[in-house]
């Protein structure tokens, strides 16, 4: 039995919903990795559902690219490649300065707070730890650029890069690095220095991309 719980509960929301929810976190934590073949008899047994609510849950992530077809082994968890990488982080980092900028614009007091209060004077425990602050840091800081078609594009591509944060988080010396870039982002948003902040957003993500392609050129995908 994996030592990983997939149980999924059965509340109101669409079953379908919560599956895909429930696999994709799977995914973005790294309990199913890259490579990792799914197949519909483990992931019935893993989450306890059907394998129609399963199946539609695993099609709603092969449109998200965190799932794909690998020929006769059916389907497994989106392998990330050099190209994968570089394609996620060209597209990321725009949308990221554009999100810090328009934050700058339009975002409250007590927001701008929030963000001060998740990335400082805070140290994180471990990578899960910073993952989950880090995560914090990107809703607040969606909300308050309070442009829901930003949200919309950045949600769209948000399962791979948190799950490309965890592998760019793997190399010796990233994760505090990170913590401090992000620091260094919120310094220029709390003085409303929008086009600074988007310059140190753009040099943050591009920070990440080369320590995820660090990271990728050292990792095998799992073939199970």
């Amino acid at each position: 039995m994996s030592e990983y719980s997939l149980l999924v509960e059965r509340p109101e929301r669409l079953l379908r919903d919560r599956v895909t929810d429930v696999v994709r976190e799977a995914i973005t934590r790294g309990d199913l990795e890259p490579g990792r073949r799914l197949t519909e008899r483990e992931l019935v047994e893993l989450t306890g559902v059907s394998r129609t609510s399963l199946r539609e849950a695993l099609r709603i992530l092969q449109t998200e690219g965190l799932v794909e077809r690998s020929g006769a082994r059916g389907l497994q968890v989106a392998v990330l490649t050099a190209d994968v990488v570089n394609e996620l982080y060209d597209v990321r980092a725009p949308l990221e300065a554009a999100a810090v900028e328009l934050f700058v614009r339009n975002a409250t007091d007590e927001q701008v707070a929030k963000l001060l209060a998740i990335m400082r004077p805070q140290e994180f425990d471990d990578v899960t730890d910073q993952l989950a602050g880090t995560r914090r840091f990107y809703d607040v800081l969606l909300d308050g650029a309070g442009n829901s078609i930003l949200q919309q594009m950045f949600g769209s591509i948000e399962a791979r890069i948190h799950a490309l944060r965890r592998l760019s988080l793997r190399i010796g010396g990233r994760a505090e690095a990170s913590r401090r870039e992000l620091v260094g982002i919120v310094d220029l948003i709390e003085q409303r220095d929008g086009h600074g902040a988007a310059a140190l957003a753009r040099a943050h993500v591009e920070a990440a991309k080369a320590a995820a392609l660090a990271a990728l050129d050292g990792q095998a995908p799992a073939r199970r």
